[in-house]
């Protein structure tokens, strides 16, 4: 019952997989759904728009920085001053213009200090803050960077998913056909026994032959559902019949250029080197730093702010201080116990390390490249010869059936022959998407993968 169910469930999805293209759920409406619906590019658009406020962070280390302090405590205070100078006949008690000096004592027990101070700064003049923020102007350029890289990712893996489910199908519709076509054989051998006509080998050989593809067909149906269930899983859409690519597809147009001229693109333009490009940058930025020793900080300062001690008793003073200033302060590090230096000497080290991942992924960029041009190219020529085969094998098997209704071949070499017929056409099929995936990938290693480039493939899979 359970081989029942999975077959039954197996064939509607077969069915749906070759329904009516009026409907289908084509590839570049596989790409738009995932896009939405994709966990793994979710994560990425989520990490592209942390990335994007880094130019406002940028923006917010050249911009004034305000602080407001305020506090309260509870103090005991003795302040005494001695000889202090006066000029106030008044205050003296002595006639006009009299001079001296006096002591003066302040005490507070138990008091209260309350303080309130009001700090800006705008930076006049910060080598360090002027390279961190370049450092997050390249990091929030570096978030769009990796989400292009990552948009082209997804194309690559629907379109990966989109093609093996296709496959898959096309791998169970050719196996059952096998599978039909093997029943009738021995069917036939059956009769052709009783009647005498065979000998008792050709049945066996016939049965033989069919329990195999039973098995072979259920392998298939179980690969159709996991290959479903993966696009599925990136797409949302479980149901839908999808678009088929025709039996004649043209797949020698959509290349054009030499091999030099993909190499020098990748090499400049793949994602991957557009990421290294941006990380040197960011970690020259940060050699930058701490290039100078004893880089100085300006910085223009306004304060206000006050504080008032006050007694609790009334034998406590009351004290009220206020100041208003604006000014410049210079600071210059003297000496950080060597800290400066070995961050120096780290940055150094990284930004060497940045250098020769660089490189590293421009090499990679030129083989992802050259091995997507040969899939290209040689996938072209094996599709020709692999139509060729079909067309062969379809002449073969038709000369053995005739052979075999005359007495000079056996069933056997007819089963052979309707093997060989569709291993060739399954090659085929296989060569077929191949090309088309190798095609998607040539165009990412160049960083040319976008949507016009997914819809240039996507005619060809909906074409009639």
């Amino acid at each position: 019952m359970m081989h029942m169910n999975k077959s039954v469930k197996a064939s509607l999805l077969l069915l749906m997989l070759t329904a009516s293209q009026a409907q289908a759920f084509d590839l570049l409406e596989a790409w738009q759904a995932a896009r939405t619906h994709d966990p793994q590019f979710a994560s990425a658009r989520a990490g592209a728009e942390a990335g994007r406020t880094k130019n406002m962070q940028a923006q917010a280390l050249k911009s004034p920085q305000v602080t407001l302090n305020a506090g309260m405590a509870g103090v005991n205070s003795d302040n005494k001053i001695t000889d202090a100078q006066f000029s106030n006949a008044q205050f003296a008690g002595g006639g006009a213009g009299a001079k001296g000096t006096t002591d003066f004592r302040t005490r507070t027990d138990g008091g209260l200090d309350l303080n309130l101070n009001l700090r800006a700064e705008y930076p006049l003049y910060d080598a360090t803050r002027n390279k961190s923020a370049v450092q997050l102007n390249k990091q929030a350029q570096l978030a769009e960077v990796q989400l292009t890289a990552d948009e082209q990712q997804l194309m690559q893996r629907v379109a990966q998913s989109y093609f093996d489910t296709l496959l898959a199908a096309d791998t169970l519709a050719t196996l059952k056909a096998q599978q039909t076509a093997v029943a009738e054989a021995l069917a036939s051998s059956k009769e052709r026994f009783r009647e005498g006509d065979v000998a008792i080998v050709d049945t066996h050989e016939t049965q033989a032959r069919y329990d195999m593809l039973a098995s072979q067909v259920l392998e298939a149906e179980s690969n159709l559902q996991l290959a479903r269930a993966s696009l599925a899983d990136m797409t949302g859409n479980q149901d839908s019949a999808l678009a088929q690519l025709p039996r004649k597809a043209d797949l020698q147009r959509y290349v054009s250029g030499d091999l030099q001229g993909w190499l020098g693109r990748a090499q400049s333009n793949h994602p991957l080197v557009q990421v290294q490009l941006l990380q040197q940058d960011i970690a020259q930025a940060e050699s930058d730093k701490f290039q100078t020793k004893y880089s100085p900080v300006l910085n223009l300062v306004a304060q206000a702010g006050g504080e008032r001690l006050q007694g609790l008793s009334g034998n406590d003073a009351d004290l009220t201080n206020r100041q208003l200033s604006l000014g410049v302060q210079l600071t210059i590090p003297l000496y950080s116990g060597g800290m400066r230096g070995a961050k120096y000497q780290e940055a150094i080290a990284l930004e060497d390390k940045a250098r020769n991942q660089t490189e590293f992924a421009r090499q990679q960029a030129a083989r992802d490249a050259r091995s997507a041009w040969m899939a290209v190219t040689v996938g072209q020529g094996q599709v020709k010869a692999l139509e060729q085969a079909e067309h062969s094998a379809e002449i073969k098997l038709d000369s053995t059936r005739l052979g075999r209704d005359v007495g000079d071949r056996t069933t056997l070499d007819v089963l052979n022959s309707e093997q060989e017929l569709y291993n060739a056409r399954l090659a085929l099929y296989r060569s077929r998407y191949q090309v088309l995936q190798a095609l998607l990938n040539l165009s990412a290693a160049a960083g040319e993968l976008n949507e016009p480039r997914l819809q240039e493939i996507n005619q060809l899979l909906i074409s009639k």
